[in-house]
């Protein structure tokens, strides 16, 4: 028995094709670019004896466009470890399949009232946008001992985590650029790894795992971007 060959459908495009074509009109109709239309045009041309030049072009690479990067000025004896910069850099590294359905990156102070390193270091505000919280200088003195998953997640990022005073005072040092490194895979990107869990999943608002393992997937997808990029420059893990 002979059957028909089986087309892929829009809706089950592979993630790194469906989310190139949204980013770049996220409003135009499902149809929009189907190549399907053009070679029956083509064909067309081709029967009434008309050279399909226009059609055999080859197709031009868009670059997908960005989300907003924003900065606001960071509190007194604060700064922003990761420049603007360096954040639109790292995003246009990943590309769209990264970036799908992100709306915005602020660099922005942190909330009021906050004790140096006891703030949130970022958030994902639903839906789509990611908010990187200004940082004091190294080394951060805290009260207390650290939590030992707290202790082992500095410490992977390059930092060196210092008991004093019979444990009532850590100090977190940040050598070189692993303050700004830290901003970038650990936050920033473990932000986006919990947008883009939520975002493939088409349920922006409400969870869809539960909260230990959306912590836990985040975390892995942080660390995979991490080690991609550090081979892709060619300086390791």
């Amino acid at each position: 028995m002979w059957w028909p060959p089986v087309t892929r459908s829009k809706h089950t495009d592979p993630r790194r094709v469906r989310a190139a074509r949204r980013v770049r009109a996220p409003y135009a109709p499902r149809g929009q670019g189907d190549r399907r239309r053009t070679r029956r045009l083509a064909g067309t041309l081709k029967v009434a004896g008309l050279l399909p030049s226009a059609w055999s072009a080859p197709r031009e690479l868009l670059e997908a466009p960005l989300p907003r990067v924003y900065v606001r000025r960071p509190r007194a004896g604060y700064s922003h470890p990761a420049s603007k910069a360096e954040v639109i850099a790292l995003l246009r590294f990943f590309g769209a399949p990264y970036t799908y359905g992100l709306r915005a990156v602020e660099l922005v102070p942190g909330p009021s009232g906050s004790l140096a390193g006891r703030q949130p270091l970022g958030r994902l505000r639903v839906p789509g946008t990611v908010r990187l919280y200004d940082q004091p200088p190294s080394p951060w003195r805290l009260p207390g001992r650290l939590a030992q998953a707290e202790q082992a997640r500095l410490c992977r990022a390059g930092a060196v985590v210092e008991e004093w005073a019979d444990g009532t005072l850590t100090v977190v040092s940040w050598p070189a650029k692993t303050l700004r490194d830290f901003v970038l895979f650990d936050v920033l990107m473990h932000e986006i790894g919990h947008h883009l869990i939520q975002q493939y999943k088409g349920k922006r608002p409400a969870r869809v795992v539960r909260t230990r393992d959306h912590e836990a997937l985040a975390d892995e997808f942080a660390r995979r971007c991490r080690l991609l990029y550090c081979r892709a420059a060619g300086t390791g893990e």
